[in-house]
Formats: C-alpha cells, sequence, structure tokens
C-alpha cells in the first residue's frame, strides 16, 4: 500500500487539473464544491462554482441568504434539492457549530446532503483527516487493481471490501491528494471504456490490467432502462411575462419555479390535460392554443418529451395562488427554474 500510495501521489501532483477547488484550503468553498460535483460533470463546475462563492463567499453569509436567491444562484445545475441542503446545512452549522465547519467526518455527516462520502472528501481535503473515500470512479480503480468482481458493487461485502481497500490506501501523509489522486485517475485515466492503462502509475501492479480483465472489471451493472414520457407544458405570455407555477408532484419538471406542465396518458391532448389541471389545482381558467414546438429534456432515467402549446388567461386572479406567478421574460435568469423550461422557452422564443 505504500508504495502504490507513493506512486500514485507523485502522479497526481504531476498531472493533475487545475480546478479552482483545488486551489484553496478553505473548508467551505470545498464543502461547495463537493456539493455541486455531486450528480454534475466535472466541466460543468467551475463557472457556476465560482459565482456561487462571489455571492455566498462564506458560510455565514449564505446562511443569512434567503431561499429564493440561493437557488436562483444554483440555477443551471440542476438537483435544487443539494443547493437547500448546503442552505440548511450552513444555517446549522452557524446555529450548532459557531459558525465554524465540523473538521471530523462524524460530525460533517450530520449536516444535511452529507453523506460517508462527501464526509471523507471534506474532511480528508480541508482537514487533512485520514479519512476513505469511495465513489463510481474510486470504485471503478479499486476494482481493477484489486479483482473486486463489481456485481454487487453498492452494497454487500463487495462494498464493505472497497471502503476496506479505500481505508487502507488513505492512512499516510496527504490524505487529501490521496483521494483527489484516486478520483483524478478515474475520471481521466482509468475508464469504463477503453482506458489509458499506460498513463497509469499502478499499470504494473494492477490486477485487471496483468489478467486481461480491464474490460470486464468491474462487471457491468445494469442500468435502468430509460423511459420515454410525454408531457404537455403551458406557455401562458402577457405584457412580456410568462406564467410559472411551483412544482407539485404533478409537474415532471424539478425547479422552483417551472412552466406549468403535465404527463400525458397514452394519446391525451395536451390542450385538455393543462387547462384541466390549472383549472383543478389553481382556480384559473385558461384557453389553450396551438402547438408551438416540440423539445426533448432527460431527466435521471426518463426523456421528456414537451410538447409546447401557448394559451390565454381567461378567468382567475394570479395573484390569489401562491403556486402561480407572472415573471418577466427578462428577468428568468433570477429563478430557479429547470433546464426544460428554459429549452421549451427558447424553442418558442
Amino acid at each position: 500500500m505504500r508504495r502504490r500510495r507513493g506512486a500514485l501521489l507523485r502522479w497526481y501532483r504531476a498531472n493533475r487539473r487545475d480546478l479552482p477547488w483545488r486551489r484553496t484550503a478553505d473548508p467551505y468553498a470545498i464543502w461547495v464544491s463537493e456539493i455541486m460535483l455531486q450528480q454534475t460533470q466535472v466541466a460543468t463546475v467551475p463557472p457556476y462554482y465560482r459565482a456561487f462563492l462571489e455571492r455566498f463567499p462564506d458560510v455565514a453569509t449564505l446562511a443569512a441568504a434567503v431561499e429564493n436567491d440561493v437557488l436562483a444562484q444554483w440555477t443551471g445545475l440542476g438537483y435544487y434539492r443539494r443547493a437547500r441542503s448546503l442552505h440548511q446545512g450552513a444555517r446549522d452549522v452557524m446555529r450548532l457549530h459557531g459558525g465554524k465547519i465540523p473538521a471530523d467526518a462524524v460530525t460533517l455527516r450530520t449536516l444535511p446532503g452529507i453523506g460517508r462520502y462527501t464526509a471523507g472528501a471534506i474532511a480528508s481535503i480541508a482537514f487533512d483527516c485520514t479519512e476513505p473515500i469511495l465513489d463510481g470512479n474510486v470504485r471503478r480503480v479499486l476494482s481493477r487493481w484489486f479483482d473486486v468482481d463489481g456485481a454487487e458493487l453498492g452494497k454487500g461485502e463487495e462494498e464493505r471490501r472497497l471502503w476496506d481497500l479505500a481505508d487502507q490506501l488513505v492512512r499516510g501523509s496527504s490524505p487529501g491528494d490521496l483521494n483527489q489522486a484516486l478520483m483524478e485517475l478515474g475520471a481521466t485515466t482509468c475508464l469504463p471504456r477503453e482506458p489509458a492503462c499506460t498513463a497509469c502509475p499502478l499499470r504494473n501492479a494492477c490486477f485487471a490490467r496483468a489478467n486481461d480483465a480491464v474490460e470486464r472489471l468491474p462487471s457491468a451493472t445494469p442500468h435502468k432502462k430509460s423511459i420515454t414520457v410525454r408531457v404537455g407544458v403551458a406557455v401562458i405570455r402577457r405584457s412580456g411575462k410568462v406564467l410559472l407555477e411551483r412544482p407539485d408532484g404533478a409537474n415532471p419538471f424539478r425547479g422552483t419555479w417551472d412552466l406549468p406542465a403535465v404527463e400525458l396518458d397514452g394519446n391525451g391532448f395536451a390542450t385538455e390535460a393543462l387547462t384541466r389541471r390549472l383549472d383543478q389545482r389553481h382556480r384559473v381558467g385558461v384557453a389553450m392554443g396551438d402547438c408551438l414546438g416540440h423539445a426533448t429534456q432527460d431527466i435521471l432515467h426518463r426523456r421528456l418529451k414537451l410538447e409546447a402549446h401557448g394559451g390565454a388567461l381567461r378567468r382567475g386572479r394570479i395573484a390569489d395562488s401562491r403556486d402561480l406567478s407572472w415573471i418577466a421574460v427578462n428577468r428568468l435568469a433570477d429563478h430557479p427554474v429547470s433546464g426544460a423550461t428554459r429549452k421549451v422557452l427558447a424553442l418558442v422564443d
């Protein structure tokens, strides 16, 4: 293990990508980066990370912020539950920890949105704690190095073995760099398909490479089959504004504010479904018109086939509903709307 971690650290320090969160030792900034990197590709994050820290430079500023301001700043990253958890976590740090981010993984895991992996990453990178990490990239690296089949990745005995291997590797100097090196190797070199084995610092100590098992390890895990869903979307405009709603369980979009939308059954008509939804949920009457266009949006394992229809308000007052609002089209950047809403509005603009 000592030889492995030495080779890995030398490789990392010579080859690591220049990412903004690697230029700081601030625990708050590292926490923000780890939350943003959950379920988001690394290349997407830097501009959002810089903008977020400019708007909320420290934990006290974030804790004092209004939730809508935090969500608006998160717009474009999606999965808004992460932003809410980060915001609530900042408030917990101010209330329970005197404004200081906990330095140990056990206490970090008591904060919203922080599980074992994220706690280990923050504790090791920000506080130099010898805490292991295990994400998809690290699982793949360790599976190939140490012949872990992978059929049960994420659970059971295999998961316990991988955590134990990660724990053995991290013990020593520079645990934060060691953990980042594992992630970096999995993200840039030990790839799921056609890995660059000749560039790997552990190529001569890798079970998979020595046994022609690189493509086999870890065993392919079944992905959820993509489900295609028809969605009707209402685009109701007035005087440079568009009508948005707070999505509920019936709206398939994931923003805090979004265009009214509804999943369509079979060959159901979008105009009828949207008219019925707006009447039943918001007590407003609308006249839905022609189709303005089509688009698709992927959300996890669901592919939404969007059918946008124009419409006009005919009955009821928007002000009477806390879940409806007229939003100026040129101010949408200030509101946490989903990518699906942005795609539809770009389509019909």
